[in-house]
Order: structure tokens, then sequence, then C-alpha cells
């Protein structure tokens, strides 16, 4: 089986607390939607409350540009996003994904 392709994505809330708390619900049910469908591993709020982290799997860039046209963060214009793709090389007993050596 080839490596996948993982992707750091990472938002930066670019309107106001009370803006992006009234979105939040609305994203989080978007959030479960791509996690019920493997797409996302991991995601959470940054510390310092600027946006927040994803961790993914897809293919292509232009796939997950696709799905995050429908993210309620993106639709009410609360965050904008940035994508860094890479190809695990190893992984701890912690985190299972198919192809990629585990080290023990």
């Amino acid at each position: 089986m080839a490596t996948p392709t993982l992707w750091i994505i990472e938002s930066t809330y670019v309107k106001t607390g009370d803006e992006v708390a009234r979105v939040t619900p609305a994203h989080r049910e978007w959030l479960d939607q791509h996690y019920k469908s493997g797409v996302f591993l991991t995601s959470g709020r940054k510390v310092d409350n600027t946006g927040g982290v994803i961790v993914a799997q897809a293919d292509t860039l232009q796939e997950l540009v696709d799905l995050f046209d429908h993210d309620p963060f993106v639709q009410a214009g609360c965050a904008r996003y940035r994508y860094t793709a890479f190809n695990p090389v190893k992984r701890g007993r912690a985190v299972q994904i198919e192809g990629v050596p585990l080290v023990e």
C-alpha cells in the first residue's frame, strides 16, 4: 500500500470571538461529517484561541478545498485556512495509519 498524504490544516479566525462562537456549532457538525467519512483524523482549537488545527488524509489539495468550501466558518467568513501536505514515514502506537510503519 502507498504511503498516504496527510495534511496539517491551520485556520486563522478573521472575525470577532462572538461571530466565531455563533457559527461554531454548525462548524462542529460539519467536522463530524468528515470524521465519519475518514478524512479528518484529529482537530482542535489553538491554545491562543486565534484559530484551529485539523489533521486530515486526502489525495489532493483540490479535494480539501472543495470540502472546505462547505465549512460554515468559510461560508460565514469567520476563518481562512492554510494547507500543508506531508507523507508520514513513521508512527507511534497511538496513531493508526495504514501503510505507515510503526516504531516500537
